[in-house]
């Protein structure tokens, strides 16, 4: 078999493997094309071909299974970082239960590491599968229902102005999601990604809706309406995106939602998990709050991520990890991460160490989602018996934060 880059010439075989594994029920010949691609997307696919088998000499028909990649940067411990977005990974039925793919993805993250990219983040079709793979779930998100009339009593006074946006307005948008989007895994959005990702969809191109105060952009919103399955009026307007940069733009832009009251029976906001709507409303009971299970991400390369990070600038100390990962075997080793000045270094080493972890929870830590205590109380993260120092200062290095990767891919 061979990794490599799938040529435009093979884009029909490319597609007609992902609308099967995603979409089967448009058949063996949809006719609704998706959006437009990004230019930081790649195609990527294992061929039943001899390695180095030249290009012109690979076949379309010997596809075994396909995968795509963006070239990201996300926010991680301090500044913006190269991110590998995993995403399109399919294989038709015929070439199934043959570990093709966990072939084809660990060559991906060889060619991300060779790349220099320590990162990798997807969206599971199944978690259990992208686990034993070293990924690990660093963010859930909240689903909130209500009736618009129910919004009442969580809306401000009229001010400002309502407005629609279009993809020449990005740069205003992306000021206001930069303002917002502070998290840890938010996305440094690029034009590209606006134009094709935020305005553009799979099934039906949304709405995208700001409001205005004085003329300076605060928030927005975008949104669908989409007809309620079993119901022969009913509509729901889903809200996928909603970001303001204070208290008072989300008001309003619940405002904007409370205002389609007479077209739509439910409002329905994507949000992060803690996000909720309870002490706005004069009746709590009326939203349904849901929180869901979201997207995954691993250490690539943990040697140049770990040292990659920025770091607390008062801890100083050091810890041997042993880390467990058999999909990256450059990952597969002990580490002596020595902590100093806001900086680490992460050397191989043979000494005994002080804590074992695999690599999805040392991914957790990498990112804050969870700290060292809690994957302790998991079992995923064993410290030798008198390494209590080396336990404190990987608490002291890595303090928990809040990712939310808004994007899905």
């Amino acid at each position: 078999m061979e990794y490599a880059e799938v040529p435009a010439e093979h884009e029909e075989a490319y597609g007609r493997t992902l609308s099967y594994a995603f979409a089967p029920e448009r058949g063996p010949d949809p006719d609704r094309e998706g959006p437009d691609r990004p230019a930081s997307f790649r195609r990527r696919g294992m061929y039943d071909a001899a390695p180095g088998t030249p290009v012109e000499e690979r076949k379309a028909e010997d596809l075994l299974a396909v995968c795509g990649s963006y070239d990201f940067r996300a926010r991680i411990r301090g500044e913006f970082r190269p991110l590998g977005g995993v995403s399109a990974v399919a294989s038709p039925p015929e070439h199934r239960r043959r570990g093709v793919v966990r072939t084809m993805l660990a060559a991906l993250h060889a060619e991300y590491r060779s790349e220099g990219v320590a990162f990798a983040a997807l969206w599971p079709f199944e978690y259990p599968f992208y686990r034993r793979l070293g990924y690990a779930r660093v963010n859930d998100y909240s689903r909130l229902t209500v009736p618009p009339g129910d919004l009442d009593g969580a809306v401000p006074e009229p001010a400002g102005e309502f407005v629609r946006l279009r993809p020449d307005d990005w740069e205003r948008l992306d000021a206001v999601h930069g303002a917002a989007a502070t998290e840890p895994l938010a996305l440094d959005r690029t034009e590209d990604w606006w134009r094709t990702r935020v305005f553009q969809s799979w099934e039906v191109d949304p709405f995208v809706y700001g409001w205005e105060r004085d003329g300076r952009l605060r928030g927005y919103l975008v949104y669908s309406v989409a007809a309620d399955e079993g119901e022969e009026d009913g509509k729901t307007l889903e809200v996928r995106e909603f970001v303001g940069v204070d208290d008072d733009a989300r008001g309003h832009l619940l405002r904007f939602c409370r205002n389609h009251d007479s077209q739509v029976e439910r409002v329905r906001i994507v949000d992060r998990a803690d996000v909720r709507l309870f002490d706005r409303l004069g009746d709590p009971r009326a939203v349904e709050t849901t929180v869901r299970p979201g997207p995954m991400f691993r250490l690539v390369d943990v040697r140049a991520g770990l040292e990659a990070l920025e770091y607390p600038t008062g801890v100083d100390g050091e810890v041997v990890l042993a880390v467990a990962d058999d999909h990256c075997e450059w990952n597969d080793r002990t580490f002596r991460l020595s902590v100093d000045g806001g900086t680490a270094a992460c050397e191989p080493a043979e000494a005994e160490p002080d804590v074992s972890i695999g690599i999805g929870a040392l991914s957790r830590l990498a990112v804050g989602s969870h700290p060292v205590e809690r994957l302790v109380e998991l079992g995923h993260v064993t410290v030798a018996s008198g390494s209590v120092d080396a336990k404190g200062t990987l608490e002291a290095a890595f303090p928990r934060t809040e990712p939310f990767l808004r994007e899905g891919f």
